[in-house]
């Protein structure tokens, strides 16, 4: 049976936690959590949560950025059965609005303000036109109808287990993944967690990742790509994960060399970027041995400079979010550069 086959996200995220307890699963800047403090915060969590009034099948949007926060709360959901709506954290009201409505979200987990926009204001403000939406989860401090804040469900659920939910993987859903709406309104992609766990494990034969990599978070988590290559597949394989909530060239390629990163999952951009920074001979990135890229085709002659520049191995792959979460195909490693 393969790594991925008869087990649910919540009691994957158990299995790594109980084979590596004293591993660091999560780098956030001077935060390094490892896989024994993650259970701790997700099963707080979902003792909480389930405390809150959710349930199995219920939906609860998630519009973060990446961080700890995020990911907790994530497999604190997964654990309880409930479905994730991912809601993109550059979305303003309207867009955030239009998915918290159409997925008839119970909750909403937001940090209180980021990169200076209120988040909390922006949800009160559209209260009104989601009927369904009664609770928020708050990062941060703030006073409104019905908020949890997450450091006190931490503090009630802390020590404390959830009952046990039963999950059928191949037919439950763990989340809707919104298109990007080119020919009309976004539509939320239901996506079991058989396909979740699935697409982690195949990210992971594209770049023959496993538990001694550790993967460079700059995607957004709340896209297919970042959902599966960097909230489920280092998680999967008991690897390390270093957060950005961003992405910055010089602040990534400093993670590379302080960090000793070794896969980058990213956008053919990044890696343009990355080539065309004056500071990037200033950094030793010699532990940078693997990359995917996806979202748009490969300039010609990227991966090659991907290759001789910078000594990454750099492989394309080809999904969609309704396959969910992100990946359709990639190359297996290794395989010819004329192919990837």
């Amino acid at each position: 049976m393969r790594i991925y086959e008869g087990i649910d996200l919540g009691a994957m995220l158990t299995r790594s936690c109980s084979s590596v307890p004293d591993k660091v699963a999560i780098i956030d800047g001077g935060r390094r959590i490892t896989y024994q403090e993650l259970q701790e915060l997700v099963t707080a969590l979902a003792f909480s949560l389930l405390s809150m009034g959710l349930r199995k099948g219920d939906r609860v949007a998630i519009y973060m950025p990446n961080s700890v926060e995020l990911i907790s709360i994530f497999y604190a959901l997964q654990k309880i059965g409930v479905i994730v709506a991912w809601v993109n954290p550059n979305y303003r009201k309207a867009e955030a609005g239009f998915i918290i409505k159409n997925s008839g979200a119970k909750a909403v987990a937001i940090f209180r303000e980021w990169e200076g926009y209120d988040y909390l204001k922006a949800v009160e403000e559209i209260r009104d036109s989601t009927p369904a939406l009664e609770k928020v989860i708050l990062v941060g401090e703030g006073e409104a109808e019905n908020i949890y804040l997450f450091d006190d469900l931490i503090k009630k659920g802390h020590g404390l287990s959830s009952p046990e939910v039963e999950i059928i993987p191949d037919q439950d859903l763990a989340m809707l993944i919104y298109t990007s709406g080119t020919t009309g309104k976004p539509k939320g992609a239901m996506i079991t967690h058989y396909q979740s766990i699935r697409a982690g494990y195949q990210y992971s034969l594209g770049v023959n990742a496993g538990a001694n990599d550790i993967f460079l978070g700059v995607l957004p988590m709340s896209h297919s790509y970042g959902c599966g290559a960097l909230l489920i597949q280092p998680f999967l394989l008991q690897a390390t994960l270093v957060l950005m909530d961003k992405f910055s060239p010089e602040e990534a390629l400093s993670l590379i060399e302080m960090e000793r990163v070794t896969v980058k999952p990213a956008g053919p951009a990044h890696y343009i970027i990355l080539l065309n920074n004056p500071s990037l001979a200033k950094y030793d990135i010699s532990s940078l041995r693997a990359g995917m890229i996806a979202g748009q085709v490969a300039p010609e002659g990227l991966i090659t400079q991907v290759e001789k520049e910078m000594g990454v191995y750099l492989t394309s792959f080809w999904g969609a979010s309704e396959v969910g979460p992100g990946l359709g195909i990639i190359c297996p490693y290794p395989s010819p550069l004329e192919i990837r």
